[in-house]
């Protein structure tokens, strides 16, 4: 199977993403990997799978991938399709997978969070400023041992990106 893995990656977090995915699913597929960033992103129709990642970065999806996604609506509806999201705030995944993509939007593979990273050392400018404050609230919260709105740092999570590459690699088999 041919596979379209778009991403939009600023700090570099949804582009590793990207990366162990196709990793994950190059011994039986051809994964194309487009930063949308960067390349004209191709048509979907070109590939027998779409997955499409970014980062939520001040509470948005990049507009590039909103874009496509928009452009190509109907495609995407009518063939296998993933959406991965990578954040800081964790907790929020699945409000960001609900509201950033368009409503009729219905990736048949569903809405994957693939985790995130606040390390300040990793970014510059004024990003540098954001991640250091938003690490630093994550850590000097005081929780309680049951509290539900509880989490540690956001890191990247491996397991989530294997069932992913897992559910792509069934489709072979139906």
């Amino acid at each position: 199977m041919k596979i379209l893995i778009v991403y939009s990656s600023k700090n570099g977090v949804t582009k590793k993403c990207a990366e162990m995915l196709a990793g994950e699913l190059a011994e039986c597929h051809t994964a194309t990997l487009v930063d949308c960033r960067k390349e004209n992103i191709p048509l979907p129709a070109d590939f027998d799978v779409v997955v499409i990642g970014s980062s939520v970065r001040m509470e948005n999806i990049d507009r590039r991938v909103r874009k496509y996604v928009k452009d190509n609506l109907s495609a995407l509806n009518s063939m296998p399709c993933a959406i991965y999201l990578c954040c800081g705030f964790t907790r929020l995944f699945s409000e960001y997978a609900e509201a950033l993509f368009p409503r009729r939007f219905q990736p048949s593979l569903g809405a994957h969070l693939f985790g995130g990273e606040l390390k300040p050392e990793k970014v510059r400018g004024f990003d540098k400023l954001v991640v250091a404050s938003m690490r630093n609230s994550i850590q000097t919260q005081d929780f309680e041992e049951d509290d539900r709105d509880h989490h540690d740092l956001p890191e990247i999570i491996p397991e989530n990106i294997s069932l992913l590459a897992t559910e792509i690699n069934a489709i072979d088999k139906r």
